[in-house]
């Protein structure tokens, strides 16, 4: 009997094909309508970070535990985070316990003990589980200075400072709430 991260893989590797055949065979643009308007549906345009996050926060990994699933349920990941600087939807010094799908655990998405992360997580699914918005995209490492090391290309837009003409190239250190700050002035434009 398979488990059911083997029935998602199965399932995953006989519908990919289906579907990337239809669409390929189908020149039209696919319908937007009943889309997520806070998300983007060109591809070229990922979904914004700080539109489509219900938790913006920066803190330090407390606690990493699997979580069996109980009957048909999904198996999870818990990771409880102590949040060190709050932006949106969470408040400072707050414990937050995420559930995450254990399947980003098995792909390599994983969480340790004392690591420090900005992440942008999108709200929770009705399922009660998270992820950060766009993937890797949406989770930052934060440095032992409390920087958060970018690469613009990483980010999509060109990061400008003030202060600093011109775009940086390159990589740079910012504060997480520099960053925060600056993705949503660079959505908002």
């Amino acid at each position: 009997m398979l488990s059911s991260l083997w029935k998602f893989v199965v399932v995953a590797l006989i519908v990919t094909p289906v579907s990337l055949t239809a669409v390929a065979e189908r020149p039209t643009r696919l319908p937007t309508t009943g889309t997520n308007p806070r998300e983007s549906p060109n591809p070229r345009h990922p979904p914004p970070l700080t539109r489509s996050a219900g938790y913006i926060f920066a803190g330090t990994v407390q606690s990493v535990e699997r979580v069996a699933s109980k009957g048909n349920g999904v198996a999870t990941v818990q990771i409880s985070f102590h949040v060190d600087q709050a932006m949106l939807g969470v408040r400072a010094g707050q414990t937050l316990a995420i559930r995450e799908w254990a399947g980003l655990w098995e792909l390599g998405e994983r969480y340790r003990a004392g690591e420090r992360v900005l992440l942008f997580l999108y709200p929770p699914s009705k399922l009660g589980l998270t992820s950060p918005v766009r993937g890797p995209s949406g989770r930052f490492r934060i440095g032992p200075d409390g920087q958060v090391v970018i690469d613009p290309r990483r980010i999509g837009v060109p990061i400008r400072r003030p202060g600093i003409g011109g775009r940086l190239s390159g990589t740079t250190s910012v504060s997480p709430r520099e960053l925060v700050r600056f993705l949503r002035s660079a959505e908002d434009e």
